[in-house]
């Protein structure tokens, strides 16, 4: 949500910044990856050719102090027609020096003649030795130019380096061909040891199967990264130092031409150089040299550029997100200052608000506070607190209240006040103390509503109590029987039931004022919320003598309705709802009497009715449907009173009549509670009680029938 509010023109900048930096960087990372591949490369062509050099070197040696120096060695060697004691000193000497050879790793030693006939071969038998093209065409060469010549030759023996170098006599005439062979396995093996470096020497599976024969094949095991290449089966050459990409590999294989790859495993990065090896006389590629090596400074250069990026990136957007906020917080302190303008003028208006400084002395009020006390703003700021003060509160109670805040703690409670014509008025509120920076008390401030309406209430409801106590007198008087303590119960439940009712919007009257208090302390109100406080709290009074009234009916003294007809009682409830947009259906007899007082069984039909109405509301019925049915039976007669409103919560059904209960706290409904109607039916020996049916619940009061227009009469 956040990173939603930030699409704006400045964080598309930081984008874009971000796409240049990441380029700017990754431009100098793959300028400096080059160059280090540059010199890292030319570092192993130059180990693997200063090894290559060390060995011709070693070749050359070993040339000159033993054959050439060897003047009868050499004679023989050069020598047209030579006798067998000629050849077998040649054997000899050079048997002797071939193993003295070996310890340079050169694997063979052999002497061809001028015409390329074998003399000697320290490997394999001169009977035996059937030069190839390839041999000959490399004779030729030395027999033109009289030079040495290095070629890597792959045969059914070896894998090899070959050097030939021309025999002369005196004249420089050519009279024969030195060979030595090295091994390069054991050769690759030295520069793994020495440098670190692991060289492999991979062929073209169609080369190997040109020059060799199947069975020395079968020493040679696919390359893992192109079954098209083969390596020779050797300690030295199966080494697999890397993972690589098999189809770069492939792709760069078929290419023929020199290549590198960067590679990571177990957290090292390695460089894999591919360098092409070609056929003597020919560009016939034939295979490579493969060099392996830890690439350390590719590692560094990665991970310097990579933190450098990072840092710079998250700088920038810190930078911007700081931006952002700065402008956002600037717009909300102006947003915020004003709705604080605004809120201010409401407080001034609505909100009982005063300061005073440590003496009592009034620094500042409110509108509301002038309104209620009657003083203009500039007749009460400068004048003691004490002005608004009523005497009928005690001086005690405001030494108290003083001692309280003046030690810094908050009062709270109800006070009695003057106005300036001499009218008390109620205040119900906080009085908190003012401090300053340095946390010192500088003076008070005081957050009140007023109550006097709820005074007013509570006067009303104290009055109402005496005249409902002086008509029961009245009424004991008249009846001159002693009540039995069952019905003096059952008026006591009556009783507090009524209570209970006024009491309720009285109560909702003081959470309201709870609650706007709660607003007013964190500023959290509006010019409609005071505009919807005062509304409920009429709407509350309103629903108080609506109550009250219906009360007093249920005492009223008249016996004209001692004998009555059901169904006109059901037509009189149902005559009062025809504007509910509800279908009544109406079944029985229509002309059951019964004896009682009329009124008493109209509130009930009618609360029933009501409940229906308010299930019909909130579950937002639209074929709204009431069905009465009147039963008579011997001496009874059963109301059934259904809808079709989706019946009782199974929760709730067996609390429905019971004492105070209600499932509308918040809802003004005006009807008869359950517990009351039960119980009036009950006085009149009936039956009440409640079914869930399908698709709603129904209602049954069975009614006794007999006439009592002999007994005395009997009130709630």
């Amino acid at each position: 949500m956040y990173f939603k509010r930030l699409l704006n023109w400045y964080i598309l900048l930081a984008v874009v910044l971000v796409v240049i930096i990441v380029v700017f960087f990754k431009t100098f990372e793959n300028k400096e990856k080059n160059l280090v591949l540059k010199n890292t490369t030319l570092k192993l062509d130059n180990i693997y050719q200063k090894y290559l050099q060390n060995m011709k070197e070693y070749n050359e040696i070993l040339f000159f102090n033993h054959i050439i120096s060897n003047s009868k060695l050499n004679n023989l060697l050069v020598k047209d027609n030579k006798s067998l004691e000629d050849i077998n000193f040649i054997k000899n000497s050079l048997s002797d020096l071939s193993r003295f050879f070996k310890t340079y790793n050169i694997d063979e030693i052999s002497i061809y003649s001028k015409n390329f006939k074998p003399i000697y071969s320290s490997k394999y038998k001169i009977e035996k030795i059937d030069l190839t093209d390839s041999y000959k065409k490399i004779f030729k060469d030395i027999v033109k130019n009289k030079k040495d010549i290095s070629s890597i030759v792959v045969s059914n023996a070896s894998v090899s380096l070959k050097i030939f170098k021309p025999l002369l006599d005196e004249n420089h005439s050519l009279r024969g061909i030195f060979e030595t062979s090295i091994d390069l396995p054991k050769f690759s093996h030295k520069i793994f040891i020495n440098e670190d470096i692991n060289v492999k020497y991979i062929f073209k599976k169609s080369i190997l199967e040109k020059y060799l024969d199947a069975k020395f094949l079968e020493n040679y095991l696919p390359y893992s990264y192109d079954k098209n290449y083969l390596y020779k089966k050797s300690f030295f050459g199966s080494r697999n130092t890397n993972n690589l990409d098999k189809s770069e590999i492939e792709a760069n294989l078929n290419k023929e031409i020199r290549f590198n790859l960067i590679s990571i495993k177990n957290n090292q990065t390695y460089l894999n150089s591919f360098i092409p090896i070609s056929k003597y006389f020919s560009d016939e590629k034939i295979g490579y040299i493969v060099f392996t090596t830890k690439f350390f400074n590719y590692s560094e250069i990665l991970y310097k550029y990579n933190l450098l990026m990072l840092f710079t990136i998250f700088s920038l957007l810190f930078i911007f997100i700081v931006f952002d906020q700065y402008n956002r917080r600037k717009k909300l302190f102006y947003k915020l200052q004003l709705k604080l303008n605004s809120i201010t003028k409401s407080i001034d208006k609505y909100v009982i608000f005063v300061e005073t400084d440590l003496e009592g002395i009034i620094t500042y009020c409110s509108q509301a506070f002038c309104d209620i006390s009657g003083y203009k703003k500039n007749e009460i700021i400068g004048r003691p607190m004490s002005i608004v003060r009523n005497p009928d509160i005690s001086k005690k109670f405001f030494e108290s209240m003083w001692e309280k805040i003046s030690q810094g703690k908050t009062w709270e409670g109800e006070i009695k006040n003057l106005d300036k014509n001499g009218n008390s008025y109620w205040e119900k509120g906080v009085i908190s103390p003012i401090y300053s920076f340095n946390k010192k008390i500088i003076g008070y401030r005081a957050i009140k509503v007023n109550i006097t309406d709820e005074k007013q209430l509570q006067k009303v409801n104290s009055l109402l109590k005496k005249e409902l106590f002086f008509k029961l007198n009245e009424i004991k008087t008249i009846d001159q029987l002693k009540v039995d303590e069952s019905k003096i119960k059952l008026m006591s439940q009556i009783l507090d039931t009524f209570s209970s009712e006024w009491k309720k919007p009285i109560s909702n009257i003081s959470s309201n004022l709870l609650e706007f208090e709660n607003r007013v302390d964190t500023a959290r109100y509006t010019k409609n919320d005071l505009k919807e406080f005062i509304l409920n709290q009429k709407e509350e009074i309103k629903y108080l003598s609506i109550n009250l009234n219906e009360f007093r009916k249920l005492f009223i003294d008249s016996d004209k309705n001692d004998k009555y007809n059901i169904y006109e009682v059901i037509k009189s409830a149902i005559d009062s709802f025809s504007d509910e947009n509800i279908v009544f259906e109406f079944k029985g007899d229509d002309s059951i009497e019964n004896y009682g007082v009329f009124y008493d069984l109209k509130k009930v039909v009618s609360g029933i009715i009501i409940n229906s109405i308010d299930a019909f509301k909130s579950k937002k019925i639209e074929d709204k449907k009431i069905t009465i049915q009147l039963i008579e039976g011997e001496d009874t007669a059963t109301l059934k009173i259904s809808d079709n409103a989706g019946g009782i919560p199974k929760e709730i059904l067996p609390k429905i009549f019971d004492y105070n209960f209600s499932t509308k706290y918040h809802t003004k409904v005006e009807g008869l509670p359950l517990y009351l109607a039960k119980l009036i039916i009950e006085k009149s020996d009936g039956k009440m009680w409640v079914e869930n049916i399908e698709n709603g619940c129904c209602f049954f009061i069975e009614l006794k029938i007999r006439d009592k227009r002999s007994e005395k009469r009997e009130f709630i």
